[in-house]
């Protein structure tokens, strides 16, 4: 089943500009979907979700997003008082929180969908070094503040026939809390030399810099000889060179390849509060460093206007057209097949209470 569904959405993608409706179970005809949407949450999805909305407004003329970024926390809290149609979250729904939820959106509460991925790489500001390897343990001791020079011999020892200057190590953070950091520090808890576990909020590091929020780290690692942080793919670009980082196999550098061949080994589960995308914690084949984004809807709203406006935001977003706009004017990367399919069916079950 999901190989014909994957077929389908392939076919829809080389089509030149065929149009969602085609790809999904069809929700309301285009010239009846009209209305103004708006959504609260998090700021990571800014930009994701701005394209999903430039290029779902060519499809669907009448309409219009609203987005507010912000925060997680307050998104949920929007769309359980009703004051947002969705919400754009940091993590899938848990059960309390789709209670939460049951007042406003119906007895099923609300679910929650992967929408995107945020990759995330590690740059670093010493040109002199190129194809740079690091790996849980060292990262775990730079940002420690154990490790504090470019030479030091455990780097040198992943390194062999890398010129290593004996220069300072400047880890740059951000003190605002971030699901990316919460994704980085994940990684960091594979060693054992790392002791504060997973954290959305970074503990400054000895001898390192610190910014506010994560989108200021591009100019502090800029200005700084030395710098090492982690970033989003979409602040990195061409900007900064990028290390390889292990994942349980061979160093990785980040790109679109390896994220995507990472993608191919996570895992899709479905349950009471929605679809669950999960990237490897090992894998051979990627690049699995990131953060899964997540859309939550309510299983019903008030009218069938405003429930055939979700369906057909959240339809365009999981669907070819929608993860091609995010991917090439974003720069996040698509969940797995499996979980959009799944996502898809999900969505065709939102209805209205009238």
């Amino acid at each position: 089943m999901h190989h014909r569904s994957i077929r389908r959405a392939t076919g829809c993608l080389l089509f030149l500009g065929i149009s969602l409706a085609a790809c999904a179970s069809p929700p309301a005809k285009q010239q009846d979907i009209r209305g103004a949407l708006t959504a609260i949450g998090s700021p990571i999805q800014s930009d994701p979700i701005g394209a999903w909305a430039s290029a779902w407004r060519k499809t669907n003329p009448a309409t219009s997003l609203s987005y507010s970024p912000d925060g997680s926390d307050v998104g949920l809290n929007a769309l359980a008082n009703g004051q947002a149609y969705y919400a754009a979250l940091d993590a899938p729904l848990t059960a309390q929180q789709q209670g939460s939820t049951k007042a406003e959106c119906g007895p099923g509460g609300a679910f929650s969908i992967p929408t995107s991925v945020t990759s995330i790489g590690v740059v670093f500001n010493m040109p002199s070094i190129r194809s740079l390897k690091l790996n849980p343990d060292v990262l775990a001791k730079i940002f420690s503040g154990n490790i504090n020079r470019w030479n030091d011999g455990a780097i040198a020892a992943i390194n062999p026939g890398t010129t290593l200057p004996d220069a300072p190590i400047v880890p740059v953070t951000a003190s605002a809390p971030s699901a990316l950091t919460s994704a980085s520090t994940r990684y960091l808890s594979r060693s054992a030399n790392w002791s504060t576990g997973v954290t959305s909020k970074w503990t400054k590091v000895p001898a390192g810099q610190e910014v506010k929020n994560f989108s200021d780290l591009g100019k502090m690692v800029d200005d700084t000889a030395g710098g090492i942080a982690f970033m989003d793919s979409a602040s990195i670009g061409s900007r900064f060179d990028t290390a390889l980082l292990s994942f349980g196999g061979s160093f990785v550098r980040m790109s679109k390849d390896s994220v995507a061949a990472a993608v191919q080994d996570g895992m899709t589960s479905t349950g009471e509060t929605g679809v669950e995308f999960r990237l490897p914690d090992n894998t051979d084949n990627g690049y699995a460093l990131g953060n899964v984004n997540y859309q939550a809807f309510c299983s019903s709203y008030k009218n069938e206007q405003i429930a055939s406006l979700v369906k057909s935001w959240a339809h365009f977003v999981v669907g070819a057209d929608g993860q091609v706009s995010s991917t090439y004017f974003a720069g996040v990367a698509s969940p797995s097949e499996q979980s959009l399919q799944d996502a898809s069916l999900l969505i065709d079950k939102i209805g209205s209470d009238k």
